[in-house]
C-alpha cells in the first residue's frame, strides 16, 4: 500500500552507497584519511549509476581522486542474491534491510571507529543513531546521512483570519481532527485535506501500531474493532466537511492547501519541494501561501514517538569487503559534517540527520521534523517480502472503493468492511 510506495521513494531519494570485497580479513581500519589512497569500490544501491554519482559519488571523488566506484543497482526483493553475486563493498539500504542483514552477520560494527573523537557523531541526532543501535542489539551497523518523516502543514493566514489556535507538536489524530472541525465548510475553506481515503487509514493504523496482515498465519487483519474505529473517525471527518479527500491526482501542483482552501494537511517533508516550491516556482510572487509546520499527529500512549520516520539511505560495509578502508572513508564522507553542510545550501527531498545543517532560508519551524523519536517497533521485512507482488496497491483501491461507498450511501460501513476482508484476503492468498 502507500507505505510500500513511500518505502521505494525514500530509497530512490536516499543515497545509497556500496563497496567491493570478498574474504573475512580482519584488517584494521584506521580514522586517518589519505586523500591518496587507492581502491575500487562497489557500491550497492537502489539508485542509477547515474544519480548516484551526482549526488554523491562526483563529490566523494573530488576528495579521493583514486578511489574508483562502481555502482551495483539492487531492488528491494534481490537484496540476499545481490550481496552474494556482487560482493559489494558498501551498502546503502532501508531500516528492514539493515535489520535483515544484520541477521545474517553480513555488516562491519561500526562501533569503535564511530567512537573516535574525531568523528563528529554527536552531529547526528542522538534518537536516531538510538535506534539503529537497537536494531543492531546495542552495536551500530550503519549510518543515515538523511531520513524521511511527516509532519502537519498548517497555513497560518487562515487560522488567523478564524481566530483559531495554531497546531501543536505532539498532537493526536483526533485532536487534529477537532482543531479541523473548527473551520466553517459554508466559506468553502475544509480543516484539512488528506490524498485519499487509503492514506488517510494508513497513517492512524501506524500511529497505533496497527498492522492490516498477521505475517504468522498470512491473515488480514482489517475486520478488527481497532480499524473499525479508524473507518469511523475517517467517514464521520469525511461526511462533516471537516476534511476533503478530493481523489487528484497525487503529482498535480494545486491541492486544497496549496490552494488556500484547506488549512491543513499531514505528508512527507517532500512535500516542500513536490507541492511548496513547485507551487512557488509556477506562480512566483502570485503564490502568498503563509505556512509552517509542527510534528505529524501521534498516538495518545506514545505521543513523544512517530512511526512515520524512514532511512531509506543507512551506508553500512559489508563484513566481507576487503577493502574496508576505502568503504570507510565513504561512510565519513557521506555522514559528515563538509558533505551535511554542502548539501544544506540547497532544497533537497530529504532533510539531513545532522542538525547543525537544516536547510530553511525562510525561517519556518523545520524543528518539527526533529521533535519526535522514531518508534522502537517496526515492520519486519517479511511484512513487505512475504504478500504477493501488487497487494499493498490492490490494498489501496480496495480501501479507497469500499470507503467511498459507504460516503455516497451505497454500502453502510460494517459492509464496507466485511467486503475490505474478503478482497483484501483474495489479494492476499494469490500465488
Amino acid at each position: 500500500m502507500k507505505f510500500a510506495k513511500i518505502y521505494i521513494i525514500v530509497l530512490f531519494l536516499g543515497n545509497l552507497l556500496l563497496i567491493t570485497a570478498c574474504s573475512n580479513t580482519k584488517e584494521q581500519i584506521s580514522y586517518t584519511s589519505d586523500p591518496e589512497m587507492k581502491a575500487t569500490l562497489k557500491v550497492m544501491t537502489i539508485e542509477s549509476e547515474d544519480q548516484f554519482m551526482a549526488e554523491v559519488g562526483d563529490f566523494f571523488k573530488a576528495k579521493y581522486p583514486n578511489i574508483e566506484i562502481n555502482v551495483i543497482n539492487y531492488f528491494g526483493d534481490n537484496l540476499e542474491k545481490t550481496m552474494n553475486e556482487e560482493k559489494p563493498d558498501v551498502v546503502i539500504h532501508s531500516v528492514q534491510d539493515y535489520e535483515q542483514l544484520i541477521e545474517q552477520d553480513k555488516l562491519y560494527d561500526l562501533s569503535n571507529l564511530l567512537s573516535n573523537d574525531k568523528f563528529n557523531l554527536e552531529g547526528v541526532h542522538q534518537e536516531f543513531v538510538d535506534y539503529l543501535r537497537l536494531i543492531g542489539g546495542g552495536k551500530l551497523y550503519g549510518l543515515p546521512p538523511e531520513f524521511q518523516t511527516k509532519a502537519i502543514y498548517y497555513n497560518k493566514d487562515l487560522f488567523d483570519k478564524y481566530k483559531i489556535p495554531y497546531p501543536q507538536d505532539q498532537m493526536t489524530w483526533e485532536e487534529m481532527i477537532q482543531l479541523a472541525k473548527r473551520f466553517p465548510s459554508g466559506d468553502g475553506v475544509s480543516g484539512l485535506y488528506m490524498l485519499n481515503f487509503s492514506a488517510f487509514v494508513d497513517d492512524m493504523a501506524w500511529s497505533r501500531d496497527l498492522s492490516m496482515i498477521n505475517i504468522k498465519d498470512m491473515k488480514l487483519t482489517i475486520n478488527s474493532a481497532s480499524y473499525k474505529k479508524i473507518f469511523e473517525t475517517i467517514v464521520d471527518a469525511y461526511m462533516s466537511k471537516t476534511v476533503v479527500i478530493p481523489e487528484m491526482d497525487q503529482f498535480e501542483v494545486y491541492d486544497p492547501f496549496i490552494s488556500g482552501t484547506s488549512a491543513m494537511t499531514v505528508d512527507y517533508y517532500y512535500y516542500i519541494n513536490n507541492k511548496i516550491n513547485w507551487a512557488k516556482a509556477e506562480k512566483g510572487d502570485k503564490f502568498q501561501l503563509n505556512w509552517d509546520v509542527v510534528s505529524a499527529p501521534v498516538d495518545e500512549k506514545s505521543r513523544d514517538t512517530s512511526p512515520y520516520y524512514y532511512f531509506g539511505g543507512i551506508t553500512s560495509i559489508n563484513v566481507d569487503s576487503e577493502q574496508k578502508q576505502a568503504a570507510w572513508e565513504l561512510i565519513k564522507f557521506v555522514n559528515g559534517e563538509e558533505f551535511a553542510k554542502m548539501k544544506s545550501k540547497t532544497s533537497g527531498f530529504v532533510p539531513t540527520t545532522r542538525t547543525d545543517f537544516i536547510y530553511n532560508p525562510e525561517g519556518k519551524r523545520m524543528e518539527a521534523f526533529y521533535v519526535l523519536k522514531p518508534r522502537d517497533k517496526w515492520m519486519p521485512h517479511e511484512y513487505y517480502s512475504a504478500p504477493p507482488k501488487g497487494f499493498f496497491a490492490g490494498m489501496e483501491g480496495i480501501i479507497n472503493s469500499e470507503l467511498k461507498a459507504v460516503t455516497v450511501g451505497a454500502k453502510s460501513l460494517d459492509e464496507a468492511i466485511a467486503s475490505m476482508q474478503e478482497r483484501g484476503q483474495r489479494l492476499l492468498d494469490q500465488k
